[in-house]
């Protein structure tokens, strides 16, 4: 599995491209959430390497990747996604950030500094994630989706990328990233810079999300002109997990609309 060097640590991601036709489709670039890594993506994963570049990283601490033992989200881990970037000489591509992950997605696309993206797709996360709003719901919801790892689909994701079984048990929820991660979230709040953000906000959220609620979702999305909002019927926190099926249509059809119209 890869890993490139970013602030004297090495920082995993995987990166699977199964195009028959390499000039089609814009790579997608996933940043998993609090506590999480790469691997919450499986799903996505499988299914859109086949048409797009699919990429997810581990951010530091995370995964397979070295810790630093600090954790921003502004200033630390959205710096390690553009690292990525550069990395790979991404040069147009769709972000796409869970939870936290769309955190360090909307830092990263603030950033002036760094390569834009063609759109920015946010699932279950808000501008504003304060510790207080989500910790209580967060922490259920993590160890529900270690729970929903046990999917056969995962098995079979883990098993063509060579991964471990107690590998991905065992690193699937560290509590000492997961309390960095909740540290970097109380911190992070840019709801008077989304107005900023020019290229197209797709929004999802689990109809049942007791964290970033769609009310909280609609909130936000209404006061974008670029951004649209979808809700994941019978989902969660982790829609792309919980309702795979029907997550990937509503990823699809915007991506879709983003490589024929942006």
């Amino acid at each position: 599995m890869p890993f490139f060097e970013y602030d004297k640590s090495r920082i995993h991601y995987v990166d699977i491209d199964k195009r028959e036709n390499k000039s089609v489709g814009l790579p997608l670039l996933f940043i998993h959430g609090a506590g999480s890594y790469h691997f919450s993506w499986a799903l996505q994963l499988e299914v859109f390497s086949k048409t797009n570049r699919c990429i997810a990283i581990d951010l530091s601490g995370h995964g397979k990747s070295d810790g630093n033992g600090e954790a921003s989200i502004e200033h630390g881990y959205a710096y390690e996604v553009a690292a990525l970037v550069d990395y790979l000489d991404l040069q147009d591509f769709i972000v796409v950030g869970h939870s936290m992950g769309g955190g360090v997605a909307m830092s990263y696309v603030l950033n002036s500094e760094f390569r834009s993206p063609k759109a920015l797709v946010l699932v279950d996360s808000s501008p504003d994630l304060n510790l207080a709003k989500v910790v209580p719901g967060l922490i259920i919801e993590v160890v529900e989706e270690i729970r929903r790892a046990d999917h056969p689909a995962f098995d079979q994701y883990a098993e063509k990328l060579n991964m471990k079984q107690y590998e991905r048990s065992m690193r699937y929820l560290d509590p000492t990233a997961m309390q960095r991660d909740l540290q970097a979230c109380n911190k992070f709040d840019v709801s008077d810079r989304m107005k900023e953000i020019s290229i197209p906000i797709f929004a999802l959220v689990g109809e049942d999300d007791n964290i970033i609620t769609p009310a909280i979702a609609k909130n936000y999305v209404q006061n974008i002109h670029h951004a649209d909002l979808a809700v994941v019927r019978g989902a969660n926190h982790v829609p792309m997990i919980e309702q795979p099926e029907e997550f990937n249509r509503l990823f699809l059809k915007f991506i879709t609309w983003v490589q024929n119209n942006v």
